[in-house]
């Protein structure tokens, strides 16, 4: 592997890197819908959303290794995701790869300016990792499908305008042949949105009700009986990415500081912890550098992003729960008595609540270790 960057890749990232100081929003920008489509608009304009799709859909054409300091840079700077980010790493791509022309002209463009916000219906409330168990249904009336069920934790529902959605379309033979992928406006009479109201006091996830929602046969995104592969592939995009590798460096630095700051660095337990978590966070460098370099050379396995996914997800909870103990009594309080969030502390109370989702959001930390057992090691199934 050669960790050495180009004379063309350094001017690239010289270039990422000032244009994100001068144009990522302002923290109020970041609580505001509307800055945050400006934000995206800002992105696209200059080449930096999708940015390895083709540029005749709008994508920036760049090369692989331009993307990832691309992500480099924006983890660096802790730049926001754009608004329409679920939208850009799985739906894009989806229909990229399996859309019809006419789906690829009416929607890929537009899901990169921010026009249009995707929110996925994966998740329901007796499926979670289980989409073999997936029970809303899509029945065929004539020249449309006629949807009825439920799915649950569906991030961004109440900002979206369209629904990347999982349904049963037969029962017939394995449950896996039986589940399609549609493309279905928010508006669409029949559904509803409700919002969860999370520990953290958000309602980022929703529920979302079908109620003989009818959805044209054009806006089934490949054949029927093709769902399950189409989100598998997806969910790829969602467990990889070397940017994670600079998160963990900056969570590092900001629970030493904290430590620090509580008097714990004198404190031999403490420096071990500290020690330990340093150790993972160079371990995630190194694999989201092993994984781009096995993607510049057609090698990827994309079952490792299971693993991948998994180890991060634990070890984003293991600096969260650090976090929190480190500063003591202080530990349980999301804002100061004065108000506003401790800078200082790097929010780590609100950081901890969100945190239990991780092991969960994108496929159960389960899950992830039977794919692991079964695709990568080689294992019987059970």
């Amino acid at each position: 592997m050669d960790l050495s960057y180009t004379a063309e890749e350094e001017a690239f990232r010289a270039r990422v890197r000032e244009w994100i100081e001068r144009n990522k929003p302002s923290a109020a920008e970041r609580e505001d819908l509307a800055g945050m489509k400006a934000w995206q608009h800002r992105l696209h304009e200059a080449g930096f959303l999708g940015a390895a799709w083709p540029k005749e859909h709008g994508g920036g054409g760049l090369s692989g290794m331009e993307q990832a300091i691309l992500a480099e840079e924006m983890a660096r700077a802790n730049a926001p995701a754009p608004l329409g980010q679920m939208g850009i790493w799985w739906v894009g791509p989806a229909i990229l790869r399996y859309g019809s022309e006419e789906q690829k002209r009416r929607f890929v463009a537009r899901i990169l300016s921010g026009d249009d916000i995707w929110a996925t219906g994966y998740s329901e409330p007796n499926a979670g990792s289980d989409m073999f168990n997936t029970q809303t249904r899509a029945v065929r009336d004539g020249d449309h499908y006629v949807v009825n069920g439920q799915k649950v934790w569906t991030t961004l529902a109440h900002l979206s305008n369209w629904l990347f959605l999982l349904v049963r379309t037969s029962s017939e033979g394995h449950k896996v042949a039986g589940l399609s992928m549609l493309l279905v406006p928010m508006e669409s009479p029949g559904l509803e949105v409700r919002p969860i109201r999370q520990i953290t006091g958000d309602s980022e996830f929703n529920e979302v009700f079908l109620r003989d929602v009818r959805v044209p046969l054009s806006a089934r995104l490949g054949a029927e009986g093709q769902g399950y592969e189409i989100v598998s592939n997806a969910l790829v995009n969602e467990r990889t990415g070397i940017a994670s590798g600079i998160r963990f460096d900056q969570s590092l630095a900001r629970l030493i500081e904290t430590a620090r700051e509580h008097g714990r660095t004198g404190d031999p337990l403490w420096r071990q912890r500290l020690a330990a978590l340093a150790i993972q966070t160079k371990i995630m460098n190194v694999s989201g550098l092993r994984a781009l370099s096995d993607g510049l050379h057609g090698r990827f396995n994309p079952h490792l992003s299971a693993a991948m996914k998994c180890i991060s997800t634990r070890l984003s909870q293991e600096f969260s729960e650090a976090g929190v103990e480190a500063q003591g009594p202080w530990g349980v309080l999301l804002r100061d008595p004065k108000g506003g969030r401790r800078a200082g502390d790097a929010n780590w109370a609100y950081r901890f609540l969100y945190d239990r989702s991780m092991t969960i959001a994108g496929g159960t930390s389960e899950i992830q270790r039977n794919i692991v057992a079964e695709r990568v090691l080689g294992l019987p199934r059970r």
